[in-house]
């Protein structure tokens, strides 16, 4: 008599649909983690541009009016003139700084890049007075729908 060696085709399908069923369940909670992790990546370097304004509020007694004035560096960020961006976020202040203002004021805005993943999470806004907001419906620095962050 032989003994039988090797896999069915019934066992190789049904461990294929088994594959499937748990990449299906695991895929979109992979791609939400990745959606978290980039905004927490905006918001570490929003929080650093917000105390290095601080900073410079004491030293000079006015806000920088240009990210790349902050001279704050993060891995995967680069700053110009008027914004600071990495391939997920494009962070600007937005409104310009005020520094004619009683007291000064700025807002920090990070909108998410067209053509990635993160244009579903929405925009994120950081203010001098501490104010923290994440607009979800909106690429931009205003509309959509108030969250904390």
């Amino acid at each position: 008599m032989r003994s039988a060696r090797g896999f069915t085709l019934i066992e190789l399908m049904i461990t294929v649909v088994v594959i499937g069923i748990l990449a299906a369940i695991a895929y979109p909670s992979y791609q939400g983690y990745l959606t978290r992790s980039r905004r927490s990546d905006a918001q570490q370097f929003m929080q650093a541009m917000d105390s290095r304004q601080k900073q410079i509020l004491i030293e000079q007694r006015a806000y920088a009016t240009a990210p790349n004035a902050l001279n704050i560096s993060m891995s995967g960020w680069s700053c110009t003139a008027t914004q600071c961006a990495n391939t997920y976020y494009t962070i600007t202040f937005n409104p310009a700084v005020d520094n004619t203002a009683t007291p000064p004021s700025y807002s920090i805005c990070a909108s998410p890049n067209a053509g990635t993943n993160q244009v579903n999470d929405g925009s994120l806004i950081l203010t001098h007075n501490g104010a923290k907001q994440r607009l979800t419906g909106t690429t931009g620095c205003s509309g959509g729908t108030a969250i904390a962050w």
